[in-house]
Protein backbone atom coordinates (compact mmCIF):
# COMPACT_ATOMS: atom_id res chain seq x y z
CA UNK A 1 0.00 0.00 0.00
CA UNK A 2 2.69 2.84 0.96
CA UNK A 3 4.90 1.89 -2.31
CA UNK A 4 1.69 2.68 -4.42
CA UNK A 5 0.63 5.42 -2.63
CA UNK A 6 4.61 6.57 -3.32
CA UNK A 7 4.62 5.84 -7.05
CA UNK A 8 0.83 7.60 -7.14
CA UNK A 9 2.14 10.37 -5.67
CA UNK A 10 5.70 10.69 -8.27
CA UNK A 11 2.63 10.56 -11.10
CA UNK A 12 0.82 13.26 -10.09
CA UNK A 13 4.11 15.21 -9.22
CA UNK A 14 5.06 13.90 -12.22
CA UNK A 15 1.76 15.44 -13.99
CA UNK A 16 1.87 18.69 -12.03
CA UNK A 17 5.39 19.35 -13.23
CA UNK A 18 4.49 18.49 -16.71
CA UNK A 19 1.60 20.78 -16.96
CA UNK A 20 3.73 23.76 -15.20
CA UNK A 21 6.49 23.67 -17.43
CA UNK A 22 3.89 23.71 -20.60
CA UNK A 23 2.53 26.93 -19.10
CA UNK A 24 6.06 28.39 -18.30
CA UNK A 25 7.15 27.56 -22.02
CA UNK A 26 3.77 29.19 -23.24
CA UNK A 27 4.00 32.01 -20.98
CA UNK A 28 7.56 32.41 -21.94
CA UNK A 29 7.27 32.45 -25.29
CA UNK A 30 4.12 34.85 -25.40
CA UNK A 31 6.56 36.92 -23.79
CA UNK A 32 8.77 36.94 -25.56
CA UNK A 33 7.26 37.39 -28.99
CA UNK A 34 5.65 40.62 -27.24
CA UNK A 35 8.63 41.95 -26.15
CA UNK A 36 10.43 41.97 -29.51
CA UNK A 37 7.02 43.65 -30.63
CA UNK A 38 7.77 46.66 -28.18
CA UNK A 39 11.74 46.51 -29.09
CA UNK A 40 10.40 46.39 -32.95
CA UNK A 41 7.85 49.66 -31.75
CA UNK A 42 10.94 51.95 -29.85
CA UNK A 43 13.07 51.28 -32.68
CA UNK A 44 10.68 52.95 -35.16
CA UNK A 45 9.72 55.83 -33.01
CA UNK A 46 13.27 56.30 -32.55
CA UNK A 47 13.50 55.92 -36.16
CA UNK A 48 11.10 58.86 -36.75
CA UNK A 49 12.57 60.76 -33.86
CA UNK A 50 15.61 60.95 -35.80
CA UNK A 51 14.42 61.69 -39.34
CA UNK A 52 12.47 64.35 -37.73
CA UNK A 53 15.48 66.19 -36.19
CA UNK A 54 17.57 65.26 -39.14
CA UNK A 55 14.94 66.94 -41.31
CA UNK A 56 14.97 70.22 -38.81
CA UNK A 57 18.61 70.04 -39.17
CA UNK A 58 18.75 70.94 -42.58
CA UNK A 59 15.79 73.39 -42.47
CA UNK A 60 18.11 75.01 -40.13
CA UNK A 61 20.78 74.46 -42.83
CA UNK A 62 18.83 75.75 -45.45
CA UNK A 63 18.20 78.92 -43.55
CA UNK A 64 21.24 79.75 -42.28
CA UNK A 65 22.06 79.46 -46.08
CA UNK A 66 19.67 82.29 -46.80
CA UNK A 67 20.81 84.60 -44.43
CA UNK A 68 24.49 84.24 -45.44
CA UNK A 69 25.84 82.41 -42.46
CA UNK A 70 29.69 80.96 -42.52
CA UNK A 71 29.53 78.03 -45.32
CA UNK A 72 31.75 76.05 -42.68
CA UNK A 73 28.66 75.99 -40.69
CA UNK A 74 26.21 74.99 -43.46
CA UNK A 75 28.41 72.23 -44.02
CA UNK A 76 28.44 70.94 -40.92
CA UNK A 77 24.44 71.21 -40.39
CA UNK A 78 24.44 69.02 -43.95
CA UNK A 79 26.82 66.86 -42.36
CA UNK A 80 24.97 65.91 -39.56
CA UNK A 81 21.86 65.27 -41.08
CA UNK A 82 23.08 63.02 -43.32
CA UNK A 83 24.92 61.44 -40.52
CA UNK A 84 21.40 60.76 -38.83
CA UNK A 85 19.96 59.64 -42.15
CA UNK A 86 22.91 56.91 -42.66
CA UNK A 87 21.95 54.89 -39.10
CA UNK A 88 18.12 54.99 -40.15
CA UNK A 89 18.50 52.03 -42.51
CA UNK A 90 20.05 50.09 -39.98
CA UNK A 91 17.46 50.91 -37.72
CA UNK A 92 14.66 49.94 -39.84
CA UNK A 93 16.47 46.55 -40.17
CA UNK A 94 16.63 46.30 -36.49
CA UNK A 95 13.06 47.26 -36.14
CA UNK A 96 11.59 44.45 -39.08
CA UNK A 97 14.47 41.65 -37.46
CA UNK A 98 12.28 42.12 -34.28
CA UNK A 99 9.16 41.99 -35.67
CA UNK A 100 10.37 38.96 -37.68
CA UNK A 101 11.50 37.76 -34.09
CA UNK A 102 7.84 38.83 -32.59
CA UNK A 103 6.54 36.50 -35.55
CA UNK A 104 8.85 33.61 -34.74
CA UNK A 105 8.17 33.46 -30.86
CA UNK A 106 4.60 33.76 -31.14
CA UNK A 107 4.51 30.56 -34.36
CA UNK A 108 6.90 28.83 -31.41
CA UNK A 109 4.14 28.94 -28.62
CA UNK A 110 1.45 28.32 -31.38
CA UNK A 111 3.19 25.04 -32.31
CA UNK A 112 3.78 24.09 -28.93
CA UNK A 113 0.16 24.84 -27.73
CA UNK A 114 -0.72 22.85 -30.87
CA UNK A 115 1.33 19.82 -30.03
CA UNK A 116 1.57 19.66 -26.18
CA UNK A 117 -2.09 21.61 -25.41
CA UNK A 118 -4.08 18.04 -26.28
CA UNK A 119 -1.85 16.10 -24.32
CA UNK A 120 -1.56 18.43 -21.65
CA UNK A 121 -5.03 19.05 -21.80
CA UNK A 122 -5.71 14.94 -21.75
CA UNK A 123 -3.30 14.63 -18.93
CA UNK A 124 -4.89 17.30 -16.76
CA UNK A 125 -8.16 15.84 -17.44
CA UNK A 126 -7.98 12.66 -17.39
CA UNK A 127 -9.92 10.37 -15.03
CA UNK A 128 -8.02 7.11 -13.34
CA UNK A 129 -4.44 6.25 -13.50
CA UNK A 130 -2.03 7.97 -15.29
CA UNK A 131 0.56 5.47 -16.93
CA UNK A 132 3.99 5.38 -15.69
CA UNK A 133 6.05 7.86 -17.69
CA UNK A 134 9.40 5.69 -18.23
CA UNK A 135 6.86 3.16 -20.35
CA UNK A 136 6.74 5.85 -23.03
CA UNK A 137 10.48 7.63 -22.28
CA UNK A 138 12.18 3.64 -23.97
CA UNK A 139 9.07 4.10 -27.14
Amino acid sequence: MGMELERLDGKVVDTLKDGVTFTLITVQLASASLSMLKLSRAVRGAYNYVESCAQRVLNIAETAGRLDVDPAVIAAHVDAAAAARKVLADAEDLATEAEEMASDFQAAKDGHEADYGPVHEAMTTKQGQIADRTYYSNR
